[in-house]
């Protein structure tokens, strides 16, 4: 049972970790919108998802952070800092160019959620996870229709248990994270419903 647990918390915090949810949303919502959406997906991808995940990386090899997830709170700013620049030159090109506004608003609300979860951080530690699932779960039954709300619900409930199952994070932790992506996904599907 010990092993069976542990495979489920490894889906929630490793499979279903934020930097490979952002990419499906990140590939899902242009891909949605119709011909030219391959360069939208690739900006965001690499903004959202490469520069920091690398970073992320980067800087539990060389020992500047606990681990890739960056489990103390103090640890990171300068991940967020640096997630931040990224985020905003990949938002910043995608405002520019001619690009969809579905695109434009999901890497808002990327862009939003690393700020607001780096603002909170300073008091709290949310869950990152939580959040980001939380966006998922909220964008994807919106993309693909109402149900792929039961996949959202087991991906969101397998994150939330993960992170407390591994003691990464308390309960207010997940549930602030997780605030914070109900209400920026559904300003998402807000917006692209108005188009």
């Amino acid at each position: 049972m010990h092993s069976l647990r542990r495979a489920a918390a490894f889906t929630g915090t490793e499979i279903f970790s934020p930097f490979i949810l952002a990419t499906v949303l990140l590939i899902g919502v242009p891909a949605s919108t119709g011909p030219g959406w391959v360069w939208q997906a690739v900006v965001g991808v690499v903004a959202v998802v490469v520069i920091p995940w690398g970073l992320s990386l980067y800087m539990a090899h060389t020992g500047r952070v606990s681990d890739r997830f960056i489990y103390h709170r103090k640890q990171r700013y300068v991940f967020y800092g640096i997630s931040l620049i990224s985020i905003a030159a990949g938002t910043a090109i995608l405002l520019i160019a001619p690009a969809a506004a579905a695109t434009k608003s999901i890497i808002i609300v990327m862009l939003l959620a690393i700020l607001i979860i780096a603002l909170v951080n300073f008091r709290l530690k949310a869950s990152a996870h939580a959040g980001m699932s939380a966006i998922f779960g909220m964008v994807i039954p919106g993309l693909f229709g109402p149900w792929w709300v039961l996949l959202s619900l087991v991906v969101h409930a397998s994150v939330c248990w993960s992170r407390w199952y591994l003691k990464k994070h308390t309960v207010p932790e997940i549930a602030v994270g997780t605030l914070i992506g109900v209400l920026l996904g559904a300003g998402h599907l807000w917006f692209a419903s108005s188009l």
